[in-house]
């Protein structure tokens, strides 16, 4: 009896030890992740060799900004099994890329047979300016080439550019004289990808006081700024522009594709005569049911007598002219009246005067009126 119930304690153990073993072998595949391609292709089978033709990166030296441009590579497989190639999802917008097949229809993966190859198109776009790498990655079922990055590179660049370079596409001039005829401001105007770039229009928002003349930059000039060919704009700015700081707008129409039309700010001062102290009037922020008022003195050169007369002014703001102390001085104010709607003041008085050569005067007002509270 005793032999029996031994023999029954035995049998349960070994039952139980059999059913912890199975237990853990079939939970063991669940913790090790599984093969990256179907696992018949495997290093005990026929295995694929991937074989690409030429260099991975494709140095495309400079080109212009918005371009496009496209690049193909072969790859071969000199493997036994088949080639099996998917595209991740490029990094960048700008890069497009798929499988190409005789007909030129483009798939994101491809399976290549052994000795047989095929083609992968890429096309890039140039979206900003400076240094481009942009990539793109096949994974593959070759054990000893998993992954295959292409990419292209280079330096954009603008398709027109300006010289000396613009910040914001602004010129800036230094003070001009009124009792000069004329100035002339000079830049070059050129392009990398296309040293034949043509200017066929320059147009001002000033045609009566700015013009523009062009002819091709010298040799000397092409070697200063590393082009091999460009044009030479020279900007003629006539005497009669109204005295103070001016903004105006420059017009370039050439033949690049990808930049027919080029709008420039042209930034000055134009100074003469008629000095004024300071050179704008800026408000101090007094509560709008107070009201304010400011005001600066204006120079007139050998003390000439001289008129003024209020072309321009803020609404409800009052102006007067105020003879000085002194021949040929004088004081503008400005007086801001209470009651006026909170917030920022961006204005300019522009006055009218019998001067020769000072027609007009033009005073920026800048500043805020704040609530009383």
């Amino acid at each position: 009896m005793v032999r029996w119930i031994l023999l029954a304690v035995l049998v349960v153990a070994l039952t139980a030890t059999a059913t912890i073993v199975v237990q853990s072998v079939s939970l063991e595949p669940s913790i090790v992740s599984g093969p990256e391609f179907p696992a018949s292709v495997g290093t005990s089978g026929p295995t694929p060799k991937a074989v690409v033709e030429g260099d991975l990166v494709y140095k495309f030296g400079s080109k212009a900004l918005h371009t496009k441009f496209e690049r193909d590579w072969t790859i071969k497989n000199e493997g036994e099994g088949d080639l099996i190639l998917s595209l991740e999802a490029p990094p960048c917008s700008c890069t497009v890329a798929g499988f190409m097949d005789k007909d030129r229809k483009v798939s994101g993966s491809k399976t290549v047979p052994p000795k047989e190859e095929t083609v992968i198109h890429f096309t890039w776009e140039t979206l900003s300016n400076g240094h481009y790498h942009k990539p793109a990655t096949l994974i593959t079922n070759d054990p000893e080439m998993p992954k295959i990055t292409f990419a292209a590179e280079g330096e954009v660049s603008p398709a027109v550019m300006i010289y000396p370079p613009s910040e914001n596409q602004t010129i800036s001039v230094a003070e001009i004289s009124s009792d000069k005829e004329k100035n002339t401001v000079m830049f070059a105007v050129y392009s990398q990808d296309k040293p034949d770039l043509k200017i066929t229009e320059i147009s001002s928002s000033l045609p009566e006081f700015i013009t523009a003349e062009q002819k091709p930059l010298s040799e000397k000039d092409c070697k200063e700024i590393n082009t091999k060919a460009g044009r030479q704009v020279v900007l003629t700015i006539k005497r009669g522009m109204t005295l103070g700081t001016f903004l105006q707008e420059l017009v370039i129409k050439t033949d690049h594709p990808n930049e027919p039309e080029v709008r420039l700010s042209l930034t000055g001062k134009i100074v003469g005569p008629i000095s004024m102290v300071p050179t704008k009037l800026r408000l101090r922020g007094n509560a709008s049911q107070a009201g304010e008022q400011v005001n600066l003195l204006m120079l007139v050169q050998n003390q000439r007598e001289t008129k003024f007369e209020v072309k321009q002014k803020p609404e409800k703001f009052k102006v007067e002219i105020v003879p000085g102390d002194k021949p040929g001085r004088y004081r503008l104010i400005v007086t801001v009246p209470p009651g006026l709607p909170t917030g920022t003041v961006e204005e300019e008085v522009i006055l009218e005067t019998d001067h020769p050569f000072a027609k007009e005067l033009k005073i920026p007002i800048s500043g805020f009126i704040r609530s009383a509270s």
